[in-house]
């Protein structure tokens, strides 16, 4: 990856003339990765952590690296409605995140038992949606995305993100 960025510092960029190159902002959940965007980048951007892992990954970029965190989430009116789904999101998530989890406590990640589910994916309704996202600016995070996943992805879902947009700071 250094010697990627290291090509990038070297490519022209823009117009001629042009001497900054944009500044950027790496995607990173290994510790490693974190630091070499702590070290090179603006900042870093973490998909499908928990919030643990917003305070750690804030501890290596510092108080200056951007943190931008995607939640997964899964919204409805009756939270064991969404149990299935959670956990299958939560399955997706899991291949390169193994170590990561065991390393917050969560020492058998491929159970997805119900607090790693909860961890990885939040779910319910709009409220507790909102509560996770405050929990990620608690932690460190400059910016949180959501990531909203539902059992018809070739359906718009924007009624589910007007429910959400009033819970959230918008």
């Amino acid at each position: 990856m250094r010697s990627y960025l290291d090509a990038l510092d070297t490519a022209p960029f823009g117009p001629p003339g042009t001497a900054a190159s944009p500044h950027r902002v790496l995607a990173a959940l290994a510790p490693g990765m974190l630091a070499l965007a702590a070290e090179r980048a603006r900042g870093a951007t973490v998909l499908g952590m928990p919030v643990e892992y917003t305070r750690t990954a804030r501890t290596v970029l510092g108080d200056d690296g951007l943190l931008a965190v995607t939640q997964l989430c899964v919204l409805t009116h009756d939270r064991a409605d969404t149990a299935d789904l959670a956990r299958t999101t939560a399955a997706a998530a899991l291949p390169n995140r193994r170590d990561l989890l065991r390393g917050l406590g969560y020492e058998n990640p491929d159970a997805r038992d119900d607090r790693l589910v909860d961890a990885l994916v939040a779910h319910g309704r709009a409220e507790d949606i909102a509560q996770r996202v405050h929990e990620h600016f608690d932690a460190g995070a400059d910016h949180v995305s959501l990531h909203l996943m539902t059992t018809t992805p070739d359906s718009p879902s924007v009624r589910q993100w007007e429910q959400l947009a009033m819970h959230l700071p918008i």
